[in-house]
């Protein structure tokens, strides 16, 4: 039997559940993926994996009306893909389940390419022209043609929903997020938290020599406050933490402010300045600050993540209504409290005082308020982040709960 997992970031969602097939010699397990993308991956990719990888697709060339670009982009990374995979093909790749996000366009010819194979695709997004992500913040204000590119965004959305046998999609509310007439085609099913490695680790203690504290060793003694994300960006609040920062600052005098996160983009256009979101706010609230208390980590390997977030005081997790980060749950999984955005799908996990704490988005003052709060109730703390990381095992481990889900969905259409 073989199984073919398709993500242009390999192994992405993947990761664990690529890790099984390898581990069960019944299946011959292929991944695929752009090349330089694996390259920065391969910490993460299971050793016994056939990796397939296929070049970055060139930037198009020519005047194309601004919303199709996305999709002639996917159109062409297709075409890359495909090359690749009919090559494979005449080798003997004939792969009865595949597991895809077709985000990229990556999914568009698998059906043509492996007609007899069972589709699984990964639904992250549906965006609406006037959905939860339109307007939501009045700071950015969605154009005319922002809500309509929002239709040609959803292109791939409406080619893989017709082409998959079934979908995945990790919450509730990103599942609801599609359209009626297709969530029957889409089940619920989280990634998965591996809760035996994203575990406390109290007496962990971290420097960062590149920081402006190299000499300084940080552990759960100390006073710490984290805000983590992949990259520093409007659409996870970063712009309404920074300008809350001095008055975190003010509010609690002995703590230290560690931001772990990337200056590239995500999921939202760069500056127009053509600077780093992490540079616009420290030009606009950089001179307000102790900098010496407020460290920028960029991103951290995965253990010295997880060692941070055990020995953080108190996370503040912020969110528009978008896809939920996986580090939320791995900070509750490691039972420290989180502070967290009252925005969807945060309360789809969240409940406010019993296994996290919640703030309004909007309010910069709520939020300060909040921590000031918090950190004078260590007791409090401490007992929501052992009922945290206890949400986080009863509902969203990676062995008793997700991992079985996804096999029996994919025996299920073997069957």
């Amino acid at each position: 039997m073989q199984i073919l997992f398709v993500h242009q970031n390999f192994p992405g969602q993947y990761r664990y559940l690529a890790k099984y097939f390898t581990e069960h010699p019944e299946w011959e397990c292929y991944a695929v993926g752009e090349r330089e993308n694996i390259k920065k991956q391969l910490g993460y990719i299971p050793k016994d994996i056939k990796l397939l990888g296929y070049d970055s697709p060139p930037e198009l060339q020519g005047n194309f009306p601004a919303q199709s670009r996305e999709f002639a982009n996917q159109i062409q990374r297709s075409q890359f893909l495909s090359g690749l995979l009919l090559r494979q093909k005449k080798n003997g790749l004939n792969p009865q389940v595949i597991c895809a996000h077709p985000g990229w366009g990556e999914g568009f010819h698998l059906r043509e390419i492996f007609p007899d194979a069972k589709l699984v695709y990964f639904f992250e997004f549906f965006f609406q022209p006037d959905g939860a992500v339109v307007g939501f913040d009045p700071e950015f204000p969605s154009t005319f043609g922002q809500k309509t590119g929002y239709r040609f965004k959803n292109a791939q959305n409406f080619i893989s929903l017709d082409m998959a046998d079934v979908g995945v999609s990790p919450t509730q509310w990103q599942w609801q997020s599609f359209p009626k007439e297709y969530q029957h085609k889409i089940r619920v099913i989280h990634d998965g938290v591996d809760t035996n490695t994203v575990k406390p680790r109290k007496d962990a203690t971290l420097f960062f020599p590149s920081s402006n504290l190299p000499e300084k060793r940080f552990s759960a003694q100390d006073e710490i406050i984290t805000f983590s994300v992949r990259n520093l960006e409007p659409s996870r609040g970063f712009h309404r933490f920074m300008r809350a920062l001095p008055k975190l600052q003010k509010a609690r005098p002995n703590a230290y402010f560690l931001i772990v996160g990337g200056d590239e983009r995500s999921y939202v256009k760069g500056h127009e300045s053509g600077k780093s979101w992490r540079q616009v706010l420290l030009d606009e609230v950089g001179d307000q600050l102790d900098r010496e208390r407020v460290l920028f980590l960029g991103r951290l390997p995965y253990i010295t993540l997880l060692e941070l977030f055990s020995i953080s005081s108190l996370h503040i997790y912020m969110t528009i209504p978008f896809v939920l980060s996986w580090s939320m749950l791995e900070v509750m999984a490691c039972e420290t409290p989180v502070l967290g955005s009252s925005t969807q799908p945060v309360t789809e996990v969240i409940t406010d005082g019993d296994n996290g704490f919640l703030f309004d988005y909007f309010s910069e003052q709520e939020l300060v308020d909040r921590v000031a709060e918090l950190m004078e109730q260590p007791e409090l703390r401490r007992e929501v982040g052992r009922r945290g990381r206890q949400f986080i095992v009863d509902n969203y481990d990676l062995e008793t709960r997700c991992l079985p889900q996804h096999l029996a969905l994919i025996e299920q259409l073997l069957a």
